[in-house]
């Protein structure tokens, strides 16, 4: 299979999500191969949703099939100023560059030391997470991230105890959670101030106050509709949590981006987590969070357990 028809086979979960009549005829030229009017119809999309990072992508993955590749570009660098750590846009620079220089190399002979050996995106083959991802095109977690907690969600439900996510922003990643624990019986409890970020530590943390606001635990309550196994908390965490200081858990998820608040996270869930039970931390590895994998190397050091860090740039935490 070549790798222009792997790529056309992927695009019918890109974009979906957007808004408008155009995304069915969008999707009917990509499957019929007519990648030219698929264009066009997807910029339509986009005039109703100049930002929708879905959209921006599959016309980003559009364009290299038409061989455009200065366009695609453009699109592409257009969700990483969206989303600094969009792991799809990235991969799609990667591929312009790629074609750029193969192109050098075919001029001046080829350079087989040079391959790159890349990993299988699997994450673009299971049904069941790309269908779920499809409901999600507002979140800011890229692709690989959201894959990598869906795996740990499917390995804990098996486990004793309930799911918490701290820091869920507009709800993607939650949504994720709730699909992969759906009929296993176990609550999942969501923690935000859904007003934006807390005060923070100028010392410790590259975030402001009030980052993130563009949401309400209104609007996340929409985007979680259909979900029937989730509750909500909202305020500043720890103290929104003595509802469920008796309950154990089998996984939570800390996505909460600050020093202090990762603490506290590690504070309070650590001695709840049940054995076997995951602690994944989604921002430990960037830059935009640097409090965030002091706080977890900080409180790690105390215990038995130790941080994996992932090339996803998450950390996990097994208990032990």
């Amino acid at each position: 299979m070549s790798h222009d028809q792997t790529t056309a086979d992927t695009l019918t979960g890109v974009t979906s999500g957007s808004p408008g009549d155009s995304e069915p005829d969008a999707l009917a030229h990509v499957k019929a191969g007519r990648y030219d009017e698929a264009v066009q119809a997807y910029r339509k999309l986009l005039d109703s949703d100049p930002d929708n990072i879905g959209v921006l992508l599959g016309l980003g993955d559009l364009c290299l099939l038409v061989h455009d590749n200065p366009t695609a570009s453009i699109f592409f660098k257009r969700v990483l100023t969206l989303d600094p750590r969009n792991l799809a846009a990235s991969r799609g620079i990667e591929r312009i560059a790629m074609t750029a220089r193969s192109a050098t190399e075919g001029r001046e002979g080829p350079a087989p030391e040079r391959r790159a050996i890349r990993p299988l995106p699997l994450w673009d083959s299971d049904a069941r997470f790309v269908s779920i991802m499809r409901e999600i095109s507002y979140s800011l977690v890229d692709r690989v991230r959201c894959y990598m907690l869906y795996q740990f969600a499917l390995e804990s439900v098996h486990l004793a105890g309930d799911v918490a996510e701290i820091g869920v922003y507009k709800g993607g990643t939650a949504r994720i959670l709730a699909k992969a624990f759906e009929g296993s019986g176990k609550n999942v409890h969501l923690f935000d101030t859904f007003e934006g970020m807390p005060s923070t530590d100028p010392e410790k943390d590259a975030h402001r106050e009030g980052d993130f606001s563009d949401t309400s635990l209104e609007s996340v309550k929409r985007n979680l509709e259909g979900c029937g196994n989730i509750a909500f908390y909202p305020g500043f965490f720890p103290g929104t949590a003595p509802p469920i200081a008796g309950l154990n858990f089998c996984l939570a998820h800390i996505d909460v981006d600050i020093y202090r608040s990762v603490l506290d996270c590690c504070r309070f869930f650590y001695p709840r987590m049940v054995t076997g039970g995951v602690m994944v931390f989604d921002d430990y590895g960037y830059e935009t969070c640097p409090g965030a994998k002091e706080a977890v190397d900080e409180f790690f050091r105390a215990t038995p357990e130790r941080p994996f860090y992932l090339p996803s740039g998450q950390c996990v935490v097994r208990k032990i």
